[in-house]
C-alpha cells in the first residue's frame, strides 16, 4: 500500500529533524579540547585535540621533562572521528602499520563528551570536556580535557 501524500510530508519531517539533531550533537562537541599542565619542577605537559565539524581530528601532544632523555617530546595523532551517544570513537588517517616514532596510534581510541547539564542553573558554567576511556596509546585513558 502506498504512503498517502501527507504521510510522506510527516515521514520527511521526521527524517528532516533527526538529521538537525544528530548534526546539532556533533556540531556542539566539536571545537578544540587542550589542558597544560606545569609542575613544580617547571615540566611541562601539553595535550591538545581539535574536533572538526567535518569528522576529522588533529591531536598534539608536547612534553618537556627535565629528568628524562629526551629531555623535549612532541607526538601527534589525526584521523576520523563519530559521536555516539556521548562516546567519541576515533579512528587514524594513516594506516597502523605506519611505525612514524611521532605518530600515535588513535586505533580503539575512545572518550567521554561532557557537556553541561542544560538544567544546571547555578552562576559557575562548567566548560565542556573530554576524558579519554581507552586507548592503545598508555598514558591517554583517564586524560581529562576542557574546551577552550
Amino acid at each position: 500500500m502506498p504512503m498517502k501524500t501527507s504521510q510522506l510530508k510527516h515521514f520527511t519531517l521526521l527524517l528532516c529533524l533527526l538529521a538537525q539533531v544528530l548534526t546539532a550533537q556533533t556540531a556542539d562537541c566539536a571545537g578544540t579540547y587542550s589542558r597544560h599542565i606545569l609542575t613544580v619542577d617547571m615540566d611541562i605537559l601539553d595535550y591538545q585535540i581539535t574536533l572538526k565539524n567535518d569528522g576529522t581530528f588533529t591531536f598534539s601532544y608536547y612534553s618537556k621533562l627535565k629528568k628524562r632523555i629526551p629531555v623535549e617530546e612532541q607526538k601527534v595523532g589525526q584521523g576520523t572521528w563519530v559521536l555516539e551517544k556521548n562516546v567519541i570513537t576515533f579512528t587514524n588517517a594513516t594506516s597502523p602499520s605506519d611505525t612514524s616514532q611521532n605518530l600515535l596510534d588513535f586505533s580503539e581510541t575512545k572518550a567521554r563528551w561532557i557537556a553541561p547539564s542544560p538544567r544546571n542553573t547555578s552562576a559557575t558554567v562548567k566548560p565542556q570536556q573530554l576524558m579519554f576511556l581507552s586507548s592503545k596509546v598508555n598514558w591517554l585513558p583517564r586524560l581529562l580535557l576542557e574546551k577552550t
